[in-house]
Formats: structure tokens, C-alpha cells, sequence
């Protein structure tokens, strides 16, 4: 089997299903309560939030908020931060969980700003945040690296930005996508308001996430019902997962310059064979769709994205599947509604070009081959469906 769809989720590390399994037996008593086992297990609560500040270097004056997942993460940031009055804008090009929670401010006539016209490479062009102040928003909410294409909003680029061109505006990254798959940027963390992870993302368990934000903001908790958690998220805290989380956290902070290096590989190999076919088989009219740039504060090397219209991409990951190849069509939170991507028509794609795109994303347990046999197995199953696509387009 070979699996290139790490965007959508990702095989949990040994190591981490080891420390799970063992935190299941030992830590099933309530953190809440407060006889020694419940003590005990609050103390390893505490213990995993240290070693998650540790490795991704977060300020004392932040909070962790232990959740289900970025999803989670997500909503409870930008609902409890912004409504119901506060104006909040957005790319236009997040992933559905900020996509949608942005439009739910329009139900209650607050109207959010798309910035989908500064887009650049799906980046948000940092010259024209000024417009963020003149429509008075409050807060920006944007995806670290975008969950389809890879490009990155780099926050080592649009606090600095911010701060000048419109200081009353606070940033919430989606990191979902960046933790481990970028270089670690400490420094990322003054000015910035919040942001979200998913452990299922650095093969980490799935069922929990967290979100990191500034303990001086005044946020409102989503989920009512308990006093945990600086009183913001209400739940029995799921100790293991925790565990589970802050050891993949490490092990995701610790690899990943080599992560970097071997998705940068990859992504190299998988451009050069795409356009090594492209140049043997006539027919094959390619195209990116993820900027070529090998620049880390543009575009994130474990995400590829590229089409390839007549044949549609659905039908040809099902061919790849048959050869244990799996791959992904964008959000595997949307791979089953019958539109084409939001994204990929955001920055400008026809539908019908948007359903002939796949997405390639890497993770640390691809190899060399794993392209090779991909390019080869690609190329084999457009030779098949290409003229059956081509007699449907020419017919219609």
C-alpha cells in the first residue's frame, strides 16, 4: 500500500499508539476529581501541556484549550472570540471549519469580509491588509498552509504587516496543516490571537486537538457544562489522547527539518515526472494548480495539487486504488459532495477544471518509490481513460 493523502489524515505513529495504549490501561480515573487517582491523572494532564509548550515553544501567557480537533478548535476560536458583533474577515480559501463558521456571523447580519480578490498563489497579499482597517475588522482568519493547494500564510510576514497597516486587527491561524510540516518559527507566537491543531494530522490520535490562544482575550466558551479548562471548554478531559497528543506533538516538532527535507524531495521528484509525462504522452495536458516555489514562506512541500482536464480526478483515484495507490480529491471533510472545490474555483478554476484535480500530499513515511510507482500507475490510467473522457467532452 501506499498512502499520499497525509492532508486528509495520517497513520499514527508506533510510538504514540504505545503511550495511548498505556495511558488507557493506567489513566482512566476522572482528572476531576480529587482522590489520588483522579489527582494522578490531572498531574499527567499537566505534565503533556508542558511538554506541548516545550516543543512548540508557547508563552506563558497563553492558554491550551484541549479539544476534539481543529474543527473544534477552530469554532470555538472564532465563535467566542467574535461573536456576535465583532467583525471578522477571511481569505475565502480555509478549510469548511472556518470557511463555515465565518458565515454563520452573516446569520446574525454581521456580514464577514472576504479578501478572496488579494489573493496571490492562495496567499493573502500582505501589501493590502490596510483594507482591514478601513472596514474596521477585528479579526483575520486565515490557514497557515492551506489544506488543498500547501501555500502558506507566513506569520513571521503578516504580524509585522498587521501591526503596521492595521493594528487593530488580530490574526487566528488554522496551523492544522503546518505543525511538523514547516520549519519551526517560535517567534511567530507575540501578536498572534490563536491558533489550532489536530493530533490525526502528525500522526497523532484522532478525537483530539487543541487550541492555543492568548490569555488576554476575552473568549467565550462554545461548550457549556463544567468548570474545566479555564472554564472555555466544558467535557471530561480524555487523558490518553492528551498523552497521545503532546508525544506526537514532540516527535512532529523534533523530525521536522528532516520531514521538510524529505517532503521537499518528493515534491521535486513528483514535478518532474508529472512534466517528464506530460512530455511523453501528448494528450496529457497538466497543469499546477500549488505554486512550483521552493520558498517555505510561500508554499509547504508536503502538499501537491495539479489537473489534468478531460479525465476527472475521482475517476482516476479509483484506478489508482485498485493499485493500493491512495490519494485525495481537497478536504476530505467535502470529498463526497458532488461541487467542485471552493478552493480550487476561488483562485480562479472552472468546475470542470477543479473536478479533474488530485492532491498529493506527503507524509514522513513516504519514500522515493512511493512517487515512482505513483507516476508510473498514473501514467498507465490516463493512457486508459483518456480517449473515453475525450469522446465525452467532444459529444457534449
Amino acid at each position: 500500500m501506499i498512502y499520499l493523502d497525509n492532508a486528509a489524515t495520517t497513520p499514527m505513529d508506533p510510538e504514540v499508539i504505545a503511550v495511548v495504549h498505556e495511558s488507557m490501561r493506567r489513566d482512566f480515573a476522572n482528572s476531576g476529581t480529587v482522590y489520588s487517582l483522579g489527582l494522578d491523572a490531572k498531574k499527567r494532564i499537566e505534565e503533556a501541556e508542558d511538554r506541548i509548550r516545550g516543543s512548540l515553544s508557547i508563552p506563558p501567557g497563553f492558554k491550551i484549550i484541549f479539544t476534539s480537533g481543529g474543527s473544534e478548535s477552530n469554532n470555538l476560536f472564532i465563535k467566542g472570540y467574535g461573536l456576535p458583533d465583532k467583525k471578522v474577515a477571511g481569505l475565502g480559501l480555509e478549510h469548511p471549519s472556518v470557511a463555515q463558521t465565518l458565515e454563520a456571523f452573516r446569520e446574525l447580519g454581521n456580514e464577514p469580509v472576504s479578501l478572496l480578490s488579494l489573493q496571490m498563489e492562495g496567499r493573502l497579499d500582505v501589501s493590502s491588509l490596510s483594507q482591514l482597517k478601513s472596514q474596521k475588522v477585528r479579526l483575520l482568519c486565515l490557514s497557515h498552509v492551506n489544506n488543498e493547494l500547501g501555500s502558506v500564510n507566513d506569520p513571521a510576514l503578516l504580524l509585522p504587516a498587521l501591526s503596521e497597516q492595521s493594528p487593530q486587527t488580530r490574526l487566528f491561524l488554522d496551523g492544522v496543516q503546518a505543525v511538523g510540516k514547516l520549519k519551526r518559527s517560535p517567534g511567530m507566537w507575540p501578536g498572534l490571537a490563536g491558533y489550532s491543531i489536530s493530533g490525526h494530522k502528525i500522526n497523532g490520535p484522532k478525537g483530539i486537538g487543541l487550541l492555543i490562544v492568548d490569555g488576554k482575550l476575552g473568549l467565550k466558551p462554545q461548550i457549556h457544562g463544567g468548570q474545566h479548562q479555564h472554564r472555555l471548554r466544558a467535557g471530561t478531559l480524555p487523558v490518553p489522547l492528551i498523552i497521545g497528543l503532546a508525544h506526537a506533538i514532540q516527535r512532529s516538532v523534533d523530525k521536522a527539518d528532516e520531514t521538510v527535507k524529505n517532503s521537499q524531495r518528493l515534491f521535486q521528484q513528483l514535478v518532474a515526472g508529472l512534466k517528464n509525462l506530460a512530455d511523453r504522452i501528448p494528450d496529457l495536458d497538466l497543469h499546477f494548480n500549488s505554486s512550483l516555489s521552493e520558498d517555505l514562506s510561500r508554499q509547504s512541500p508536503a502538499i501537491a495539487n495539479f489537473r489534468f482536464a478531460p479525465v476527472e480526478a475521482e475517476v482516476m483515484l479509483h484506478h489508482l486504488e485498485e493499485k493500493e495507490i491512495y490519494v485525495g480529491l481537497g478536504s476530505a471533510c467535502s470529498a463526497h459532495s458532488k461541487e467542485p472545490s471552493k478552493i480550487l474555483t476561488g483562485i480562479g478554476l472552472t468546475p470542470e477544471e477543479a473536478r479533474c484535480s488530485l492532491r498529493i500530499s506527503f507524509g514522513p513515511q513516504n519514500t522515493v518509490s512511493d512517487v515512482d510507482a505513483f507516476l508510473e500507475t498514473f501514467g498507465q490510467a490516463y493512457r486508459q481513460l483518456f480517449s473515453t473522457f475525450n469522446r465525452k467532452t467532444a459529444s457534449s
